[in-house]
């Protein structure tokens, strides 16, 4: 039973990551929080020490949720049966591409709130 339901959900997410709308989502997802990341780094706020203290803190959680969604996608890599299955460019790009979003989100959200608490 939970076997069965361990299969579904890999499939489901093998489907996900081999779409390629979910890619361009992705990529415009991944260009909207660049340029915010860019702006608020560029603000003459920013740009003093308090501000460069602000953005290291928020790189450390950052840093670690990169390291999080890693080992997570390379759990759900290795359960499925890689040398007999190849890994497509949209799997592989649709992979990177939501890694790099999340972890840039996470950078974002932890200056906002790290801003909130100092």
């Amino acid at each position: 039973m939970i076997l069965r339901g361990k299969k579904k959900m890999l499939e489901m997410f093998h489907n996900l990551v081999s779409s390629r709308t979910f890619f361009m989502i992705g990529v415009l997802g991944g260009e909207i929080v660049t340029i915010i990341f860019i702006i608020m780094i560029a603000r003459k706020r920013n740009r003093d020490e308090r501000g460069w203290k602000i953005f290291g803190k928020a790189s450390i959680a950052a840093f670690i949720w990169l390291i999080f969604i890693i080992n997570i996608i390379a759990k759900i890599t290795g359960n499925t049966s890689y040398p007999h299955e190849q890994i497509g460019y949209h799997q592989f790009a649709n992979t990177l591409q939501w890694v790099y979003d999340t972890t840039i989100l996470v950078e974002i959200i932890a200056v906002f709130i790290i801003r909130r608490k100092e």
